[in-house]
């Protein structure tokens, strides 16, 4: 049998009355969906993420539970592959469990479709090298990824390498120019470093975790 075409059926609205039922079935089709991100995002939204702005409810990273939220996100992912907050989020639960590799194969995949807030994540991976690779490197070019793309975090994460001269030389110009756009975005902590900048010179000790 074959399937409904529900955009066949809606042509037939005005005539026979069918667009509640069309719109309904397109309802109960999406309900596990829409179910399975809700619970995600309940999980292991990040307050930091744009992606997540419209959640509701959204998680520290010393809160989140890591089992539930890898059980959530997991079959979240499965039904929406390209939804890239709900992989970033699994990596976060992966993250926050430990499970640094599999954190970095989710993150991956939401950086790709586009995530800057995984770049971020991806970067501090690369920089702590905890049951990872450490590449301090690597963790640079991710930042400054995640920065060019506009994102808060990025900026400041991307500054605190440039002060610090982690993966490269420190740059004094750039790291104040980095710092000042986090703080323009809202980030506290980016006011801070700007601060103790001003007062210690390069070197703060400013740390992107």
């Amino acid at each position: 049998m074959r399937p409904i075409d529900f955009r066949c059926l809606a042509l037939f609205c005005f005539f026979g009355g069918l667009c509640p039922v069309v719109a309904e079935a397109g309802k109960m089709r999406s309900a596990p969906q829409e179910t399975a991100i809700d619970r995600c995002d309940s999980a292991a939204a990040a307050p930091w993420d744009p992606d997540s702005s419209n959640v509701p409810s959204r998680v520290e990273f010393r809160d989140l539970q890591a089992q539930q939220a890898i059980e959530a996100c997991r079959r979240a992912v499965d039904l929406s592959p390209d939804m890239r907050r709900l992989s970033f989020q699994l990596g976060r639960a992966y993250d926050r469990q430990g499970a640094n590799p599999d954190a970095y194969r989710a993150y991956r995949v939401a950086a790709e479709l586009g995530s800057a807030a995984a770049k971020v994540n991806i970067g501090i991976l690369y920089r702590q090298g905890r049951r990872f690779e450490k590449n301090e490197v690597k963790a640079r070019t991710w930042f400054r990824d995640a920065a060019e793309m506009g994102l808060a975090e990025g900026m400041y994460c991307y500054a605190t390498a440039l002060d610090n001269g982690v993966g490269g030389p420190a740059d004094g110009v750039a790291a104040r120019t980095w710092y000042v756009k986090a703080a323009e975005r809202g980030t506290s902590k980016a006011r801070d470093a700007l601060v103790r900048l001003d007062i210690d010179g390069l070197g703060t000790g400013t740390r992107c975790d």
